[in-house]
């Protein structure tokens, strides 16, 4: 109580000082021997100077038994302003309180009211009685640490007041808290504010915020480029693993800030960072112990003291080799999964991105092909031990033909502009297959290639007999059977095809094998039958005989040529299923006579023989 009386003979500023000191020694006594029991004098000289211990009044809420809280107050800045901040408290109780704060205090004998402003550092840190705090519309402040470790379950702003700044760990380990809303007005926040309060589930940001916002309950900054405090308890967003993200595209973190992610012990795997991370903050995983996983991109390249101190025993960081990421688990003692991201575009289009243990291989991307043309890539993406960039290279394509003068056989193999064309494997008996050039190793236009056939000076020279009765021979993807070996006219028949996409099928007048010139007479059963992209056939002028279901569901088969004058049957359902306006040109001489047989043998009345 202030007093005017003049008899005291002790000067008045020595009286207040004393009697400042008898206020906070009875706080201390009524209160017990808590240190939180009172502030001490550091406490009230921050931020301005104390008033007169007699300003020292009971406020704030008061429990039934009329035994309550006492707060302390100090001058806010200048004393003209008439402004105070709580600086300390006693508390004579033993049950929990929610305390409703005033919002002014009066000297008793003075008109001028102050206004209470704020709550200092510290004032009420780990005291064990407050369950809930009531802030009203004058409160422009939090002071750091002012409401560490209170059994808080509810933390109440006055949305329409002028509460600005809440100052480190405010309310840091309120482990009783569920959620918690920011006003509008606040415009700044921070470090570890909320952090490691364990029951936190979510973090509202009122509309109309111009600093802050919340996105499925995660505290950011407007720009979303801070992530400012993860509650704890989060599950919202979180997979039932207890894993998540950080960051998207429409959420670009680019710092996760000092302690935002502290206490989260129902977190146990980061499974991916947006690339937009550069910054993990101080202590910003501080003892989330069940976190035995994280993954930490290479756009990284700052992480804080701590950072992930108190994490699982087997916490290992998935990183890229030499990244900020690998640097920090070697200078902490933990465990690394380096891995290494291999992109794979086609020009400047993004098509595939992959993330491989180093020393492992990627897979490439399938892409629409390009009519003759094949896909490689320009860097080898086996082994890989850093990221890579691997761009399409699309190389022409070139025909390599090789040919053997004494077999008849013909291989054609298509390689791309600087490859190699594999030739095939021939045999000879008493001989060894060469070739008359080695363009074929590094093939750069289209080539013929002849097979030489050395005499082998390791094997005994045999003479080779001739093919028998039959024996096949394939050429140019057309196997072939011997049907007749009479030395005057020997014959074969086309039996088959090794493959079947051909979209255009010749079949010529005679073949070689093993040094005999053989007539094509015959076109064997089922030999060309389901050829899905057949669309051209050319028959030779020695074929007389075309078997059942030759060339049966040939569905673009639109072009025939029959050179041969010798038809003498052409099989049931020959030429079933082909397209049906199909085209045959026959020798003048023997329209009708093959219109007949081809109609007969399946094919379309709609069409034309001529």
């Amino acid at each position: 109580m202030r007093t005017t009386e003049k008899q005291y003979a002790m000067p008045m500023k020595i009286m207040a000082v004393l009697l400042l000191c008898l206020g906070l020694l009875l706080g201390w006594m009524a209160f017990g021997s808590s240190p939180a029991a009172a502030a001490d004098t550091s406490d009230i000289m921050l931020n301005g100077h104390a008033l007169d211990t007699e300003t020292s009044v009971k406020g704030g809420y008061t429990d039934s038994n009329d035994v309550g809280f006492i707060f302390y107050y100090q001058v806010y800045g200048d004393e003209s302003n008439y402004e105070v901040a709580i600086s300390g408290y006693s508390y004579s109780g033993s049950t929990g309180v929610e305390l409703r704060l005033p919002t002014q205090i009066q000297e008793e004998g003075q008109t001028q009211a102050y206004t209470v402003v704020g709550v200092n550092g510290d004032v009420f840190a780990n005291c064990p009685y407050i369950s809930g705090v009531t802030f009203g519309s004058t409160y422009r402040f939090v002071g750091a640490e002012a409401f560490m470790g209170c059994p808080l379950t509810t933390i109440s702003f006055n949305h329409n007041g002028a509460m600005r700044t809440l100052n480190d760990r405010a309310f840091y380990r309120c482990k009783q808290l569920v959620n918690v809303t920011i006003p509008a007005s606040v415009t700044s926040i921070g470090t570890g504010v909320f952090a490691d309060c364990t029951a936190l589930n979510a973090i509202t940001v009122v509309n109309g915020n111009q600093k802050y916002c919340a996105v499925g309950g995660v505290l950011y900054t407007m720009s979303k480029d801070v992530l400012v405090q993860w509650p704890a308890a989060l599950t919202v967003g979180n997979s039932i693993d207890g894993s998540c993200t950080i960051g998207s595209a429409e959420c670009p973190v680019r710092v996760i800030g000092d302690k935002a992610f502290e206490g989260c012990i129902y977190l146990n795997k980061i499974t991916d960072m947006y690339e937009t991370v550069t910054t993990i903050g101080e202590q910003a995983f501080y003892n989330c112990s069940n976190l035995y996983e994280v993954k930490i991109p290479s756009t990284v390249v700052t992480i804080g003291r701590q950072a992930f101190y108190g994490c699982a025993a087997g916490l290992v960081i998935k990183c890229d080799k030499n990244s900020a990421g690998e640097n920090y688990a070697k200078n902490n003692g933990i465990s690394t999964s380096v891995t290494c991201r291999v992109r794979f575009y086609d020009g400047s289009s993004l098509v595939k991105t992959e993330e491989v243990t180093a020393g492992g291989s990627a897979s490439a991307p399938v892409l629409n092909e390009r009519s003759g043309y094949t896909l490689t890539w320009d860097k080898d993406y086996t082994n890989v031990q850093q990221n890579l960039d691997v761009y399409a290279s699309w190389k022409q394509n070139f025909t390599v033909t090789f040919k053997d003068a004494y077999s008849g056989q013909v291989t054609e193999v298509t390689s791309y502009y600087g490859g190699t064309a594999t030739p095939p494997v021939w045999t000879r008996t008493g001989y060894k297959l060469g070739w008359d050039t080695t363009a074929y190793t590094y093939v750069t236009k289209n080539l013929t290639v002849n097979a030489v056939w050395l005499v082998s000076m390791t094997d005994t020279p045999i003479t080779e007999d001739a093919p028998e009765l039959g024996d096949t021979r394939t050429i140019n993807y057309i196997t072939y059977q011997v049907i007749k070996t009479t030395a005057s006219d020997p014959r074969v028949c086309a039996v088959g095809c090794t493959k079947q996409t051909l979209t255009t099928l010749t079949i010529p007048d005679r073949i070689t094998f093993g040094g005999v010139s053989y007539r094509v007479t015959r076109i064997g059963k089922n030999a060309f039958r389901d050829m899905p992209k057949l669309n051209t056939l050319t028959m030779g002028k020695n074929v007389m005989k075309i078997e059942r279901a030759a060339f049966y569901h040939c569905p673009k088969l639109k072009t025939i040529t029959v050179s041969s004058k010798k038809i003498t049957s052409i099989g049931e359902k020959a030429f079933s299923k082909i397209y049906v306006k199909a085209k045959v040109n026959v020798p003048n001489s023997s329209v009708k006579k093959y219109k007949k047989y081809l109609l007969d043998a399946g094919l379309s009345t709609y069409a034309k023989v001529y």
